[in-house]
């Protein structure tokens, strides 16, 4: 093979190396829980604190847990209400928080215990008293009542602490599902919402590359 060729070779791979996105890997932890705002929700007033306790079902083995012999546990602090709106197109109640933040934990003692009214003897503390594998801030959370009894919810967040956040850089995460209350759904006395969800990390993984000096000897022959 001529030495213009493999120039033009070497041109073309490196041409789509440079246009190729990174590809991207989810890890997904799933899970379900229950969930409380002071005063209830609806309605939410500006000010009102809302706060999560769930436990995983499912957990992506990035994380190292075994939920055979041990469990994850997520609780949710901090989210500040902005207030509530009507949309008028879909009659949907949507609710806006600013703040807050999760933390994601692993615990061989598997006590979680949502208990009745919270805050309690065991909550938050049956959630929290483990190893930290994730702590995010969120940037946005929103709940939004598509009907009386039922909605979604969705946040982003920031992943700032935990074991998790040191072998996932420049990773972006999601938290959402879908919450039920009042008559027909299970939700534990003292609890507004019961929810299940996912907690969605978004990993970008490099393509792999090949060197000037592999593909000169991919050719040589």
């Amino acid at each position: 093979m001529t030495k213009t060729l493999l120039k033009v070779l070497a041109a073309l791979v490196a041409g789509a190396l440079a246009a190729s996105p990174a590809l991207a890997q989810t890890a997904i932890v799933d899970y379900v829980g229950y969930g409380w705002e002071s005063g209830g929700v609806p309605p939410s007033n500006v000010g009102d604190a809302l706060q999560i306790a769930a436990v995983a079902d499912v957990i992506d083995p990035m994380f190292g847990v075994n939920l055979a012999s041990e469990e994850a546990t997520i609780f949710i602090y901090g989210l500040t209400s902005a207030g509530e709106f009507t949309d008028v197109n879909t009659g949907w109640t949507i609710i806006s928080y600013n703040g807050g933040t999760l933390e994601l934990y692993s615990d061989p003692a598997r006590n979680r215990d949502w208990g009745t009214f919270p805050p309690n003897g065991s909550v938050p503390s049956t959630f929290t008293d483990g190893t930290l594998l994730f702590r995010g801030a969120f940037t946005s959370f929103t709940l939004i009542f598509t009907g009386p009894g039922a909605g979604t919810y969705e946040g982003n967040l920031d992943g700032v602490g935990g074991s998790a956040v040191q072998l996932c850089s420049g990773c972006a995460y999601t938290f959402g599902g879908a919450f039920t209350r009042g008559t027909g759904a299970q939700v534990l006395e003292g609890y507004d919402l019961q929810i299940d969800g996912t907690l969605e990390v978004n990993r970008a993984v490099p393509r792999e590359t090949t060197g000037w000096g592999a593909l000169k000897a991919l050719y040589r022959n």
